[in-house]
């Protein structure tokens, strides 16, 4: 029993180095010897070349485990490497978030606390862009480089500024101390000028022009339509077309000088005037010995620059009186029959040219 129990042992042990033996190939010389108890598989002997051709050859199993090892290896270094890029991602976005955090006592080297701003020997350069979300106090002055684009409202309680250039104004209150040159105005409300305004070109006014005090106009003045005046002053007026008046034409101006043209008013004659260079009137009284002749003289304040027209209308139907003398300087009145001692006559007189 002892002898079929190590020969039921000599043949699972021939069994396993069964499967891992490598079969020759045609060519090589085999020799084969069985006996009863045991097999036996004799090689015949191979060249160097030849053994090493018949290396070890792993098997599948063996094979898969490697690669499932490789890719669990791979897969680790990629899970690690994502993680440490998903860390550096958070960490970049968490800067440009919270910005650069600069230490008190940087900001107190650079001047900058709670109590003041002040000046520094420190300069702070900023090189990419600078966002503030809260107010900025600046204690001195600002000086920008570059263009300044406000999106929102500017509020200043003083500014000066040497050019201004903006499409479209809005301004409650304007107080300009100096020149101010516009090539296009459009004032919606009120235009108040407390001092003197010039206009070098053309000014239009498509509704009423309203005039407080006095107006001035050095040049010509164009009306295209109706002139609507309580009163108008002018050192001369100049109408190229009819004049329509509707009510009464009422003259100014100091009185004209008069005297006594000759001896025909009488001994104690006396005379007078009213009125104007335009238009007035002129009264005389005569004394004792009375006659014809020139009687009185009147002098125009102003002289005309060509002879004028002059009328004269004696009151109380007295006839005799006529126009001796019209000269740019004035006129004569003279009698034509002696005149009645003691007697008032009055002659009124219209001069035009």
């Amino acid at each position: 029993m002892a002898n079929a129990q190590e020969t039921d042992d000599d043949k699972s042990s021939d069994n396993s180095l069964e499967g891992q033996t490598l079969k020759p190939r045609e060519d090589n010389k085999q020799v084969e010897t069985k006996d009863k108890e045991t097999t036996h598989v004799t090689h015949t002997p191979i060249s160097d070349e030849k053994h090493r051709r018949f290396a070890f050859r792993p098997s599948h199993k063996a094979v898969f485990i490697g690669l499932a090892i490789v890719v669990m290896i791979l897969g680790v270094n990629a899970g690690i490497l994502a993680f440490l890029l998903k860390k550096e991602s958070i960490n970049s976005k968490a800067i440009n978030d919270k910005g650069v955090s600069i230490s008190p006592g940087t900001l107190s080297k650079l001047g900058v606390n709670d109590s003041q701003i002040g000046s520094s020997n420190e300069k702070l350069v900023v090189n990419p862009n600078a966002q503030f979300n809260s107010q900025l106090t600046v204690a001195g002055g600002v000086k920008i480089g570059g263009q300044l684009i406000l999106n929102s409202t500017l509020n200043a309680s003083n500014a000066n500024l040497s050019q201004l250039q903006a499409g479209s104004t809005s301004i409650n209150s304007l107080n300009v101390n100096g020149s101010a040159t516009a090539s296009t105005l459009s004032v919606r409300g009120n235009f108040a000028v407390n001092g003197s305004a010039q206009f070098q070109n053309g000014v239009t006014v498509a509704q009423l022009l309203s005039v407080d005090n006095n107006a001035a106009v050095s040049g010509n003045l164009s009306i295209g339509g109706d002139l609507s005046s309580n009163a108008v002053a002018a050192g001369q007026l100049v109408v190229s077309g009819p004049i329509q008046i509707g009510s009464h034409v009422i003259t100014a101006g100091r009185t004209p000088g008069v005297q006594i043209a000759s001896g025909a008013i009488g001994s104690n004659g006396t005379v007078s005037i009213s009125g104007n260079d335009e238009a007035g009137t002129i009264v005389i009284n005569t004394g004792a010995g009375s006659g014809k002749g020139p009687i009185v003289s009147v002098l125009f304040n102003a002289g005309y620059s060509t002879q004028p027209v002059v009328i004269i209308t004696p009151l109380g139907g007295f006839a005799e009186f006529y126009l001796g003398n019209v000269t740019t300087a004035g006129f004569t009145v003279d009698s034509a029959s002696g005149l009645v001692s003691g007697i008032s006559y009055q002659i009124n007189y219209i001069v035009e040219q």
